[in-house]
């Protein structure tokens, strides 16, 4: 051996072997599922690209709101080189998660949902997509951190969102973020620009629920109260006089005409405190509170209005 010759360790060379196996056999197990997405406009406007997973034998599948919302027409690309008209099953905004459907004459390859509440930093992911153009390209990182939340562009917050370092480029967006056991624990659907690895994808609990929603209801269905509200710092004697945890509020700046809110009596200048119990602390968590479970049930809202503590019940109605 010569002097400058550096030997790995024989158990080193075992751990690459592993996490190459790993990686191989993941992408050997899932990539039949994986897809590109095509996105024709009408009217002299460019094409988009992305990507998406199967997630029924009978050909629904994920991407990104985003994705689908580009254009006019679909066509999805399997990875047999078949080429599919998607109709459009519903779409989620305020989590850019689409689901789409494809016909097909015998089951085709899919992929499982997993549990993304289990992820730990750290932990080995697997991307697959089409970034630009380059379908089933294959990118692999770790879990970077967990719980971020990132901005939809309706401006709704998505909760859990997990933060990877495995390289996305456009038209990677929809695509799986697969763990080793071939699991999706993640749809990817963002990119820090002018950053290196800050990759972000919505979990695939959130992906569950909203495939949930749209197959029986075809929208996420969400409670609506008939406010314009915005965040708002509570002053600490405010906080102790009323025996308040939050540093913060909703502030009610309108009260929309003949809306639950109107009924049940709230004005502008109120300040939402509490729902049901919970804290709320800005505007983000009082979307968070009214989930569709909500609507048509009467709710016990907390309040501060000038210097008072009330409390109202209204009923929130379905979001339209």
């Amino acid at each position: 051996m010569k002097r400058d010759e550096i030997v790995a360790p024989d158990d080193d060379i075992e751990l690459l072997d592993a996490y190459s196996r790993a990686v191989v056999q993941t992408l050997e197990r899932t990539r039949g599922g994986v897809v590109s997405l095509r996105v024709h406009a009408r009217r002299g406007r460019r094409s988009g690209e992305g990507s998406g997973f199967l997630i029924t034998p009978d050909g629904y599948l994920l991407t990104n709101s985003h994705v689908a919302d580009a254009g006019d027409t679909i066509t999805v690309t399997l990875d047999d080189g078949s080429e599919h008209a998607a109709e459009r099953v519903g779409v989620d905004v305020d989590t850019d998660l689409a689901l789409l459907r494809i016909g097909g004459a015998a089951p085709l390859q899919h992929l499982q949902l997993g549990d993304s509440r289990q992820l730990r930093v750290g932990q080995v992911v697997i991307a697959i997509g089409n970034p630009q153009g380059l379908s089933h390209t294959v990118t692999t990182g770790v879990v970077s951190a967990l719980g971020r939340s990132l901005r939809a562009r309706s401006g709704h917050l998505i909760e859990g969102v997990i933060q990877t370092d495995a390289s996305l480029n456009p038209g990677n967006s929809g695509g799986p973020l697969l763990d080793t056991r071939a699991q999706v624990v993640g749809v990817n659907t963002a990119i820090i620009a002018g950053a290196q690895l800050l990759c972000f994808a919505v979990p695939s609990d959130t992906a569950r629920w909203v495939v949930s929603e749209l197959l029986r209801h075809g929208r996420v269905r969400r409670a609506w109260l008939g406010i314009v509200a915005r965040s708002v710092p509570l002053p600490r004697r405010t906080m102790r006089h009323h025996q308040l945890d939050a540093p913060g509020a909703a502030g009610v700046d309108e009260v929309l005409a003949d809306g639950p809110a109107a009924r049940a009596g709230l004005k502008a200048g109120d300040r939402v405190v509490a729902v049901d119990g919970m804290p709320i602390k800005d505007v983000d968590t009082l979307h968070r509170a009214l989930g569709g479970e909500r609507i048509g049930r009467r709710v016990r809202v907390d309040l501060l209005r000038g210097a008072d503590k009330l409390t109202l019940d209204l009923v929130p109605s379905l979001r339209g």
